[in-house]
């Protein structure tokens, strides 16, 4: 098993990274978070890895930090997501986030990512209930601001993001905009009509 690659990138790619590890070319497909995030060319970094064998051949997969591994390994023990889709999945959200989602059972924060219907969505929550509790998120960083603000009522927080992706706004548009405009008290009526005069619409 490969855990982790120390070295230098070498390429970058579509969600595709290269490092150069003492001369030898290691390719993984990556998260766009860890793309985003990762470093530059010709930089020094290290890139957490898992190493999928199958028997058409052989995948290596990296990611930013352990507990965006980590996750990814708790997602392709769903049925239905391999690891191509898992990777997807985490592109779509993040890893603090999604086992947010899943130890809370908010479907919404699952909505909107490229690739994954209704049924996939379904299928994460229900599996992974047992395996990412609260504990998991005990003792992380949450960076989401939308996380943090939607304590308030995230009822009405994840009623607003679904209209609001109901109407073709992007997931982060709209999650940073609920962040920004919801206040203790707000009915979902008042939470959308500011949200839309955010949007300009």
């Amino acid at each position: 098993m490969i855990s982790f690659l120390k070295g230098i990138i070498a390429e970058k790619f579509g969600n595709t990274i290269i490092m150069d590890c003492n001369s030898i070319g290691y390719e993984a497909l990556v998260t766009n978070n860890c793309f985003a995030k990762i470093g530059e060319v010709g930089e020094s970094v290290t890139l957490y890895t898992y190493l999928n064998v199958r028997e058409d051949g052989v995948s290596l997969f990296g990611f930013l930090d352990k507990l965006e591994r980590e996750v990814f390994k708790k997602l392709i023990l769903v049925n239905g997501v391999g690891p191509k889709m898992a990777v997807t999945i985490l592109s779509g959200i993040s890893a603090q986030e999604l086992t947010v989602a899943i130890a809370t059972q908010q479907p919404n924060m699952l909505k909107g990512i490229k690739g994954v219907g209704e049924k996939i969505r379904e299928r994460i929550l229900l599996e992974l209930k047992e395996k990412m509790s609260m504990n998991d998120i005990k003792g992380l960083t949450i960076q989401s601001d939308f996380l943090k603000n939607t304590s308030f009522d995230s009822t009405i927080a994840n009623e607003a993001m679904t209209v609001l992706l109901d109407w073709g706004v992007n997931k982060i548009v709209a999650q940073d905009v609920i962040s920004k405009v919801l206040v203790p008290g707000d009915t979902l009526e008042s939470l959308l009509q500011k949200s839309f005069k955010s949007l300009g619409r």
